[in-house]
């Protein structure tokens, strides 16, 4: 099982290497904003969210779902930091069985290299202006991702969309981030960094 403390000692190892050198992390690829940028007076807080009720075994499987079925709209998530036990997944009202699409806008407004991680139960899979940055994307208890990164140049909103399930029983959600310039442990991505439009 991954653990975060591991997981951050390999991100921190990176990312001094990586400055020591002047470049992003091995592997990190660059990301561009929006283009146009969303008009900051059509942006609501929280993403978007549509939930398909099925019993997933893998990530693979939401996207299938995707091709052919209409999701329902949820309750924007505003903040994703949630361990909800065996109770409602997200804002879906239902405790298992659900699969969710989460789009909108993340805000990365200093330029350089920024990690990402998930804690999650079951199935996750994270993608910033079309890039797959982190997946972790089976049935699993608890337990943290591996560390993405992606490389900044501008300031300004970058499409976002993460992809999660839960099979059955429990259900956990925390988006994690490394800023460049941070250190110490990576903290949830906060609620204000997150936006969409509403449809």
């Amino acid at each position: 099982m991954r653990t975060i403390g591991k997981g951050l000692r390999a991100a921190l190892f990176s990312f001094a290497v990586a400055c020591a050198l002047g470049a992003g992390p091995a592997g990190a690829q660059y990301v561009n904003p929006a283009a146009p940028q969303p008009p900051e007076d059509q942006l609501k807080p929280g993403l978007a969210v549509s939930y398909y009720f099925h019993f997933f075994r893998h990530i693979r499987e939401l996207v299938e779902w995707e091709d052919y079925k209409e999701g329902k709209p949820g309750e924007p998530i505003t903040s994703l930091d949630s361990r909800a036990g065996p109770g409602d997944v997200l804002t879906s009202g239902v405790s298992d069985g659900v699969g969710a699409k989460i789009t909108g806008f993340i805000k990365l407004d200093t330029p350089g290299a920024y990690s990402f991680a998930f804690e999650s139960n079951d199935g996750v899979r994270l993608e910033i202006d079309g890039y797959q940055v982190v997946q972790d994307p089976d049935v699993h208890g608890d337990r943290f991702s591996d560390i993405g990164a992606v490389i900044v140049k501008e300031p300004g909103w970058y499409p976002i969309t993460i992809r999660y399930f839960e099979r059955k029983n429990t259900s956990t959600l925390k988006f994690h981030w490394l800023p460049p310039g941070a250190e110490g442990t990576m903290p949830v991505v906060p609620a204000e960094a997150l936006a969409h439009i509403p449809q």
